[in-house]
């Protein structure tokens, strides 16, 4: 049964929960499983080695045996021969030297010539098989790749599956300014990376997430690893991400994705920071649409990506029969959501052919292929244009298709999870304010998504983490060490008084408390975190507020007052001169 409090899980990370397992301190390896790209080099080369040195050598002390010229009889040493056949071996040819060269001895500088270009040829062609080889392209490719993830110099996330929620995920991750490290077991998938259009170089290899020295040189052991995402496709693989991880770096975040509810419950057991099932998920959130739309609106508006405009509220969305047309594990959880709520449900597999929707409110096309469900959805529009249609879209592909349309909901399994995956990973508070909408009553959800629209507009806001730390807002901590500076002063015009920011406070965090739409008249205090939406050239206004002292006193006090040090201290003894002098005259 699904119940709307536990429609997102509330746990705290891995590192927090009680943990019965007991662990040994093992360093996570990172060593590769295949042969070093110059051990295979040595290894392949080196009869093109032994045959260039014997060569050189044969041919160098040949030459010395030569007899010179009647003029000068005396034969060359043996490092002068040397010097000629390198000179002569590597067909730089600077002449013949110290002096004149007998026939005999050009015979030799002559067998010598073949004798080395036989060789070369022979090196250059082995060296051409051997870069053709899988295993030396392998290693050449997993060096360049442990290169580059040791040379990362910011907080990154290794993505683990590269399908389309590892797509969708690593393209919501490049908006937010985040780095992340792909590998995939599908070398296909991998060689997208390159093409799929990133604005930097994003370290990727083909290798399968079970191996845990893959997870080691794909950076699980690295300092500035903050979070692992496993979205392969296979439960089992997603699941020795967990353990690994759990078990490696028991502090690292771990969000999997997970479409077996007994893969999910050793997922738990791991300690898995998120389990996310996009097809429970889907209908749970198909039922707070039904019986909370306020909430499903202001949930699915804050996880959409920037900009994006406030979606409409569902109609003809209403309490009946409902058919759901699907195969796989998609129609059993989806309807297991729908009868938990207490509608009348009937599944249909769409091998049976059409499904009778003439006397239903709902109808969801869940099969596994997009032109099926297309078809049965206008089958149905056709049969009952009052109906509630929703269809499942498998393919980015048929997204344009889908969208002409015209569905009343279409169901992207990767982006409903790669929205939840990044909102939880780039701000944890900011996820926090969304799972607190998703358990707050429809009305309370109501009021503050009128109260958003009214400060920030109808599109999807920006967000900031302000911390009022004496390193982080240094005016602000100076302020409130003798005065006290409320939310409401904070969010004011540094320019007008009167007028107040595009920025809506949503969580304040006071001692690890977080508190949910504060009141604009709490007093802040120094310490305190607060979360504000709202539009992006506001919130770097509000960042900059807190960094200097005029702008702090001007949004407290509305006096405008000088930017140099030595002009306010001027500034506050004309004030104190002002202020005795009224008392003096009241008295």
């Amino acid at each position: 049964m699904v119940n709307l409090l536990q429609l997102l899980q509330r746990g705290k990370p891995a590192r927090n929960r009680p943990d019965s397992l007991r662990r040994v301190r093992v360093d996570v390896p990172d060593e590769p499983p295949t042969t070093d790209a110059v051990f295979l080099v040595l290894r392949g080369m080196r009869v093109p080695l032994v045959a260039f040195v014997s060569v050189f050598s044969l041919m160098s002390f040949g030459l010395s045996l030569m007899p010179g010229t009647a003029e000068n009889p005396q034969r060359l040493t043996l490092f002068d021969s040397f010097y000629i056949v390198s000179y002569t071996g590597m067909t730089i040819g600077f002449g013949e030297i110290p002096y004149e060269f007998s026939y005999p001895q050009r015979l030799w500088v002559i067998l010598t010539i073949y004798s080395c270009v036989l060789v070369w040829t022979y090196s250059a062609g082995v060296l051409l098989t051997l870069s053709q080889e899988k295993t030396f392209r392998l290693a050449i490719s997993l060096q360049r790749f442990r290169r580059r993830v040791r040379n990362i110099q910011n907080p990154f996330v290794l993505v683990v599956g590269y399908g389309q929620a590892g797509e969708a995920v690593c393209r919501a991750l490049q908006d937010q300014g985040r780095e992340f490290v792909v590998i995939d077991s599908d070398p296909d998938r991998v060689q997208r990376v390159a093409f799929d259009g990133y604005r930097s170089d994003i370290a990727a290899y083909a290798a399968s997430g079970r191996d845990p020295r893959i997870l080691g040189m794909a950076g699980l052991g690295h300092d500035l690893c903050e979070a692992v995402l496993a979205l392969t496709d296979n439960d089992e693989t997603n699941l020795s991400v967990v353990m690994s991880v759990n078990l490696l770096r028991p502090e690292l975040m771990v969000i999997a994705r997970c479409s077996d509810r007994e893969r999910a419950q050793q997922m738990h057991d791991f300690a898995a920071d998120v389990i996310i099932n996009p097809f429970d998920r889907y209908g749970a959130f198909l039922v707070m649409a039904l019986r909370r739309p306020s909430g499903f609106r202001l949930a699915s508006w804050l996880m959409s990506p920037r900009g994006t405009e406030l979606p409409e509220k569902l109609e003809r969305l209403d309490e009946g029969r409902w058919v759901v047309c699907a195969d796989g594990s998609f129609g059993a959880e989806v309807t297991r959501d729908l009868e938990s709520a207490g509608l009348d449900v009937d599944l249909v597999d769409p091998a049976y052919g059409r499904p009778d929707v003439s006397d239903a409110v709902g109808f969801i096309a869940g099969a596994e292929s997009d032109i099926i469900n297309m078809a049965m959805a206008a089958h149905a529009r056709i049969e009952n244009d009052a109906l509630f249609i929703a269809i499942r879209q498998n393919s980015a592909v048929n997204e344009a298709p889908l969208r002409a349309f015209d569905a009343d909901s279409v169901f992207v399994p990767t982006e409903l999870l790669a929205r939840e995956a990044v909102a939880r990973i780039t701000s944890p508070n900011y996820w926090s304010f969304i799972d607190h909408v998703l358990h707050e009553d429809d009305k309370w959800d109501s009021d503050v998504l009128e109260d958003i629209v009214n400060v920030v507009g109808d599109e999807t806001p920006s967000s900031l983490m302000l911390s009022l730390e004496y390193h982080r807002a240094p005016a602000a901590v100076r302020w409130m060490r003798h005065s006290p500076l409320t939310l409401g002063d904070l969010l004011r015009d540094p320019d007008d008084w009167d007028t107040g920011l595009a920025a809506f406070p949503a969580v304040l965090v006071r001692d690890g408390r977080r508190i949910f739409v504060p009141d604009l008249d709490l007093d802040l205090r120094e310490g305190d975190q607060i979360l504000l939406l709202g539009q992006e050239q506001d919130l770097d206004i509000a960042e900059s507020i807190v960094f200097h002292d005029s702008a702090v006193e001007y949004v407290v006090t509305g006096r405008e007052v000088a930017t140099a040090w030595a002009f306010r201290q001027v500034q506050k003894q004309i004030w104190r001169r002002r202020a005795r002098r009224a008392g003096r005259t009241a008295a």
